[in-house]
């Protein structure tokens, strides 16, 4: 086996080991941002939200659309997001969003989040439904989307 061939494989492991872990860091991320939420939201007596994979990946959209400039930092197209969230999920007609950047927890996002006013209003919303994105900037910033319906 040269030498270059053992390069490549080698190269090719280490890339797809760091891909993965990449992504083993995110789905815990997401599984943490859905526990605190959730706990939040039952110290106020409300029911857990459940997670919906539809929404994740328009969360998920979002949250790299604002990561890689594409659109501001904010709500931009929610109400593009609420037409997709709709197509997929037929039975829910209330929609809300919380969009976040910097956090490098999830607790901490979530604090940031009940801490704003309007954000809190939709972590204690009346919906059923959660879906979670997070990306990363160039720069290592943290971007959070969370989109809820009911």
């Amino acid at each position: 086996m040269s030498t270059l061939y053992r390069f490549i494989i080698a190269i090719t492991f280490f890339v797809a080991t760091a891909s993965v872990k990449a992504q083993d860091n995110a789905n815990r991320l997401n599984r943490e941002i859905l526990q605190q939420t959730n706990t939040f939201r039952k110290e106020k007596g409300l029911p857990p939200l459940i997670i919906n994979n539809n929404l994740n990946s328009i969360a998920q959209q979002h949250s790299e659309n604002m990561a890689e400039g594409k659109v501001a930092f904010g709500h931009d197209g929610f109400g593009q997001r609420n037409e997709m969230a709709k197509a997929s999920i037929s039975s829910v007609t209330t929609y809300g969003e919380n969009v976040a950047y910097g956090a490098t927890t999830a607790k901490d996002v979530v604090t940031l989040w009940k801490n704003s006013p309007g954000h809190r209003r939709n972590l204690l919303g009346r919906f059923t439904y959660i879906g979670i994105g997070i990306a990363k900037d160039k720069e290592g910033r943290m971007y959070y989307t969370q989109f809820f319906a009911g």
